[in-house]
Formats: structure tokens, C-alpha cells, sequence
């Protein structure tokens, strides 16, 4: 089985550091697992260490500045990261206004689809508008085979 190109939000990257009160965490882990073994291509987009950060230091972790700051440069080693491009910008912004989303969260579906890949999220409005499969959709796609 060839392997499958998978861009993570930031919802999923942040369960590869984070777990207490998280969904799908082992899931999201699996897909990690899943690139590490090469049977999935992760990739995440250059604004996920901002938004792993923010979560981590706003939200339910409360991270310290240097707790985030280590998260953010191990992030950086564990997969790509992958820059849009104008086309990329130029479907985010169809698909924001197109579902209601913000440019965000449009950036990371317009980038999955300009990249044939699969956008793994836990986002309810990437979901609801068919942008996006949750991580144990994906996990089951890879047939279970990301066993770390």
C-alpha cells in the first residue's frame, strides 16, 4: 500500500503534545505513527506552531512560555511544514467564503486539496462542510497500520 498525504490543523497537531481533555488523541497520535513508519505523509502549515502555541498557553494546558516554546520547536521536527501559495490563498479564500469559514481554517483545506491530500481535523465547521475527515476516519483509511 503506497503511502497517503495527510495535512494536520492545528485541533490535531496539538494532540501529538497534549492529551487532558482532548479527543481522539490516540487517534491523532496513530496518524503520527502512521508518518513516522511511512505509511502517511504529514505535513502542517507554517501558521500550526502559532496555533499549537496559543492553545497551549490559553487554553485548558495553561502552558508556560517555556512549556509552548518547547512544544512549537518539537513540532518543527516532527513533520513538515508547508507554506501556501498564492493558488492555495486564492481557493482559501473561495472555500471562507464559499462554507463560512475563517481564512484559517479555509488555508488548511485549500492546501490539503491543492496537495491531493487529506485534511485530518477535528474542526465541526471543516467537518460539517466535507473539508475534512476526523483523525479515525483517517487512521481506519490507513487500515489500522500505524501502530507505533
Amino acid at each position: 500500500m503506497s503511502a497517503i498525504d495527510i495535512v494536520s490543523d492545528a485541533n490535531v497537531a496539538l494532540k501529538w503534545f497534549h492529551a487532558e481533555g482532548e479527543q481522539e488523541v490516540e487517534e491523532a497520535r496513530a496518524l503520527l505513527d502512521a508518518h513516522r513508519s511511512r505509511v502517511a505523509r504529514m505535513a502542517v502549515l507554517d501558521l500550526t506552531p502559532y496555533e499549537v502555541g496559543n492553545a497551549l498557553m490559553r487554553g485548558r494546558a495553561k502552558a508556560s512560555a517555556e512549556q509552548a516554546a518547547t512544544v512549537i520547536a518539537a513540532l518543527g521536527d516532527v513533520c513538515i511544514s508547508v507554506s501556501p501559495d498564492v493558488d492555495d490563498f486564492r481557493r482559501a479564500t473561495v472555500l471562507a467564503e464559499r462554507h463560512g469559514l475563517t481564512l484559517y481554517d479555509a488555508t488548511y483545506a485549500a492546501v490539503a486539496e491543492g496537495h491531493g491530500a487529506e485534511l485530518a481535523t477535528l474542526d465541526q465547521e471543516l467537518l460539517g462542510a466535507g473539508l475534512g475527515k476526523r483523525p479515525r476516519e483517517l487512521v481506519s483509511k490507513l487500515g489500522g497500520g500505524a501502530d507505533g
